[in-house]
């Protein structure tokens, strides 16, 4: 990584850093991958069909 990599190799314990960025990372994804499968499907009909208007609901059938 060169520049990026020479400067924050002398800091000691920046190895930290990298490991809780990740876990962070990680664990958002797996919350809102959890949360989005369990959301109920009467709420998903409901903000579906506050996107669309009715006459674009009756089309799609």
């Amino acid at each position: 990584m060169g520049f990026v990599g020479d400067t924050l190799g002398g800091i000691d314990g920046i190895q930290w850093y990298y490991i809780v960025g990740i876990v962070i990372f990680v664990g958002l994804f797996i919350g809102v991958a959890i949360y989005t499968y369990t959301i109920p499907k009467k709420d998903l009909n409901k903000f579906k069909s506050s996107i669309f208007e009715k006459e674009e609901l009756n089309k799609q059938k």
